[in-house]
């Protein structure tokens, strides 16, 4: 037998009466091709599934139709109103393909490499790429759809939105029995979307190819921010373009009040992120220092008030170096010390210096999980205007004999390689965090928790070059916190004056209320200042000696002013005039 008539018999074969059948009732093409898949369309233009139903549907229809005439013309009309459907969508879809589709295919192709093999989807409903295509309605077409929404519309939609409503009742009233039956549903991704999909017949894509890629795909297909994810494994390259989440528009006190009491000692809450998800900054797991860098009104002041008020509301110490008074909620707040001249910055520093050598210098004799005592947060604002009063303040006091560095500069430096096991942390704000400002670049490598907002493309590839820099957001309080060169966008929580004293220090407004004292922001005094106002009676070195005895009702300091502490005047006067009266009515 020759070969070609082994090839007709075979052909013969392939098309017998019972194999035509099982292809048509399956959906299968009648001439026995394959690359027809069941699920998904193919290379055809319609889904395995979708053309069996087409194969056994008609048919039915056409029996149904001869077996009951009255009936055949409702039969017909659904019939014309789904073909009706489906030949518009199928048109508004060839548009979509011929003006996004075919022309990206053909710049996607040569970039690559291929001449096939290349596969792109492109969701619809993705930003405004329908809307695009709509073309402009004339008058009279605006007129009629007017009418026609306010006339006839309400009538169609009555019957299925009373419907909805019903089926919507009825799922809150099962909702405690159908609750029960979460634990039985399988996970979906929270991250499937309208997205773009590409997909080509290649094992490999360089940066460079994957970058024109990207270009491509940005400047045919208009729609922007979007997330782009590459997936290299396997013998085909495949990418996904989904639409960014956003954080919400503003965060306020109700959401830290809420997080705050679910936080460990060294965890802070600053702001939702996407899909409204808590943001939260470790100090012991992510880094012990974090630096602050933004333009001039992003919000600087607010996130280091944030991170303060929840040291403080935990027993912590807060020292601000702030030359401008950008933090005028902390005046006279219990375990602040505020410090706005270059003196007080200088005292202050060298004193945590020595204090977080201490703290580690005992560390050496306990064991690991030893507690060295509350956390100390340093807030230094405005470092790129500090540093250089700090050099100057030294300059002009140095004396003969004295190092040439600024030891508040060291001790800043110090406390960025230190701080860590001391519980002393430095939340350093800059316009721009130049090795400079901080004392060096190696002082600045210790912040591994780095914010930005407001940024230049200077300004981020010089603080983290590592990450990919996304658009800079002109929403107020929306900040890019970048860890381990990861960057997350973060809302960051919105405290008023009122209500960051209020979580700092939640008892103060009841004590107060109880005892009847109470002072308004800023009137506070030193000894000596009292002393000079005629608030207490005594010489300075007496009123020294009363604090020490504990004689009276012994106010309680609010804050440090330089190395003197800050006293409300309504507890100076009440402790004033108790032991006066004590002296007379004994």
């Amino acid at each position: 037998m020759t070969e070609l008539e082994q090839a007709i018999r075979r052909l013969r074969r392939k098309h017998t009466l019972s194999r035509l059948v099982y292809r048509y009732v399956s959906g299968r093409p009648l001439d026995g091709r394959d690359g027809y898949p069941y699920r998904q369309r193919g290379k055809g233009r319609i889904a395995g599934w979708q053309r069996q139903a087409y194969r056994l549907g008609v048919p039915v229809a056409a029996v149904m139709a001869a077996a009951y005439p009255g009936q055949a013309g409702g039969v017909l009309g659904t019939a014309v109103a789904v073909a009706g459907w489906r030949a518009r969508r199928r048109f508004t879809m060839r548009r979509f393909n011929r003006e996004y589709i075919a022309p990206t295919l053909a710049a996607l192709a040569p970039a690559m490499g291929l001449q096939t093999g290349v596969r792109l989807h492109v969701d619809p409903t993705l930003g405004n790429l329908t809307p695009r295509l709509a073309k402009p309605l004339s008058p009279a077409e605006t007129a009629v759809r007017a009418w026609y929404g306010e006339h006839v519309e309400p009538v169609i939609r009555w019957l299925p939105e009373q419907a909805q409503r019903a089926a919507w009742s009825m799922q809150r009233k099962a909702q405690p029995v159908t609750s029960r039956l979460a634990v039985f549903r399988r996970p979906v991704d929270p991250d499937q979307g309208p997205r773009i999909e590409l997909e080509a017949d290649t094992a490999y894509l360089t940066k460079e190819q994957r970058q024109l890629v990207s270009a491509i795909i940005g400047s045919k297909i208009p729609v922007a921010d979007l997330v782009e994810t590459w997936h290299q494994v396997g013998p085909r390259v495949r990418a996904t373009w989904t639409v960014r989440k956003r954080p919400p528009a503003r965060v306020g006190v109700d959401q830290v009040a809420e997080h705050l009491p679910r936080l460990a000692e060294w965890e802070f809450y600053i702001g939702q992120g996407a899909g409204n998800r808590p943001v939260i900054l470790s100090l012991r797991d992510d880094s012990p220092h974090i630096a602050v860098s933004a333009g001039t009104g992003a919000g600087k002041s607010v996130l280091a008030e944030l991170v303060a008020v929840q040291v403080l509301a935990r027993g912590g110490q807060v020292v601000i170096l702030d030359r401008k008074g950008s933090h005028r909620w902390a005046l006279g707040m219990a375990g602040v010390d505020y410090c706005t001249r270059p003196a007080q910055m200088h005292d202050a520093l060298v004193r945590l210096d020595a204090l977080a050598d201490e703290r580690n210098q005992l560390a050496l004799h306990e064991p690991e999980d030893w507690d060295c005592g509350p956390r100390t947060l340093v807030i230094a604002e405005e470092l790129n205007a500090t540093i250089g009063q700090l050099v100057n303040f030294w300059a002009e006091v140095r004396g003969k004999g004295d190092p040439k560095r600024s030891p508040a500069v060291s001790a800043l430096a110090n406390l960025l390689f230190m701080g860590r096991s001391a519980k002393v942390n430095v939340l350093a704000i800059a316009q721009m965090l130049t090795a400079r400002a901080i004392g060096g670049p190696e002082a600045r490598e210790n912040f591994g928790i780095r914010c930005l907002a407001r940024y230049t493309a200077n300004n981020w590839k010089m603080l983290v070059p590592e990450a990919a820099m996304p658009r800079a957001s002109r929403t107020l309080g929306r900040w890019q916190v970048v860890i381990g060169g990861q960057a997350t966008e973060v809302q960051v929580a919105y405290l008023s004056a009122a209500e960051a004293r209020q979580l700092a220090c939640p008892r103060s407004s009841e004590t107060s209320q109880v005892s009847g004292l109470s002072s308004p922001a800023g009137d506070f005094l030193t000894l000596r200042q009292a002393i000079d106002a005629g608030v207490i009676p005594w010489k300075l070195d007496a009123a020294k000696k009363r604090l020490q005895r504990r004689v009276g009702e012994v106010p309680t300091p609010r804050g440090k002013s330089g190395n003197a502490d800050l006293y409300a005047r309504a507890d100076l006067a009440h402790w004033a005039g108790n032991e006066t009266r004590e002296m007379i009515n004994p």
